[in-house]
């Protein structure tokens, strides 16, 4: 196995179609409707400035991950942090903590000072509990949408942080954009 941390540009256009393949493979509400085109171009344009954390066996994709920098406000304040999004691991590979390294993974950039916290939602809180993160309470919103700015962007049950041992405000976060 060889996980391997990729930066947008660094990527071939044969390995976004790998990702794209896997993606929607493993995630079915995040099938791309469109031209392979279209899907290299949407792909790419979401978090251009994204980490895909890629894990490979034998040269194969198996698992993915994106890591990139989005800013929120907490308390009227905005703040630069990470967002993470697409963990997935082909069913064949899972119940082996693959996909537990591949979090990893990007979570190291926490670890190494690149952002205060990570912030994002999941239907399987457990698994990353297990990673040290925390479930969080707070009211999320997205000022920035037109129709009902005080929507919750995010469509998971549960929205977390990592670090888990993050100081953390109770009040509303507002996540400028979509959710992710």
């Amino acid at each position: 196995m060889e996980l391997i941390n990729h930066s947008l540009p660094d990527l071939t256009r044969g390995q976004i179609i790998e990702i794209i393949n896997l993606t929607s493979s493993t995630c079915p509400d995040n099938v791309y409707k469109s031209s392979e085109e279209k899907k290299v171009a949407e792909f790419c344009a979401r978090h251009s400035e994204k980490i895909c954390h890629c894990l490979h066996q034998d040269k194969e994709l198996i698992g993915f991950a994106e890591s990139f920098p989005i800013t929120i406000k907490i308390v009227n304040k905005e703040v630069e942090v990470m967002g993470i999004g697409d963990v997935c691991v082909y069913p064949e590979f899972r119940g082996k903590g693959l996909g537990a390294s591949i979090v990893k993974s990007a979570f190291a950039r926490i670890d190494a000072n690149q952002y205060p916290f990570c912030i994002f939602q999941t239907g399987v809180p457990r698994f990353y509990e297990k990673l040290g993160c925390k479930v969080i309470e707070n009211k999320i919103i997205n000022s920035n949408n037109q129709e009902d700015p005080d929507a919750n962007p995010f469509w998971e049950k549960y929205a977390m942080i990592y670090p888990a041992t993050f100081l953390w405000s109770s009040g509303t976060i507002d996540l400028l954009r979509a959710g992710f």
